[in-house]
């Protein structure tokens, strides 16, 4: 009877070599997912050059917004309502034609109304989340240090 039901479990096994198989993807420990991508937060201070440069030792970018809802999920992973954080917008490349560090169509901002960005005080280049009660996005000065978010493709 044993080698019965061994046998029927390989014709199973066998029978199968052309049925799809789905590969559930997942984050890596520590990352979370939102969509089709995965996000960490990490509270390490620095600029923003070194922020996009840490991400990709995780094979990552900078994160990059597309919608409201990622917006605010991104403001949930951050440890509190004060905590600013670096995200992959900038536009260092030229003046005011702002992209995402991770190429991908800059299509949603998030700025505070007196923002739309502005460069007080010095050149700002760099996006950040989280400012001020509003927990809208500002442009900053990339030599700033603050935490920052790192989004990776599942």
């Amino acid at each position: 009877m044993a080698m019965l039901k061994s046998l029927l479990l390989l014709f199973i096994v066998f029978s199968m070599g052309n049925a799809d198989v789905y590969v559930v993807e997942k984050c890596p420990y520590g990352w979370t997912n939102f969509g089709v991508r995965c996000f960490k937060f990490f509270s390490q201070a620095v600029n923003w050059i070194t922020a996009e440069k840490n991400c990709q030792k995780e094979d990552a970018n900078l994160a990059s917004v597309q919608n409201k809802l990622e917006n605010d999920f991104l403001i949930s992973l951050l440890p509190s309502s004060s905590t600013l954080c670096w995200i992959g917008a900038h536009d260092g490349v030229q003046e005011n034609s702002w992209l995402w560090s991770d190429g991908s169509l800059y299509d949603y901002t998030n700025w505070c109304a007196w923002e739309l960005p502005n460069n007080t005080g010095s050149v700002e280049d760099c996006g950040e989340i989280n400012w001020t009660s509003n927990r809208c996005w500002n442009d900053r000065d990339c030599s700033n240090s603050i935490g920052y978010v790192c989004a990776k493709d599942l």
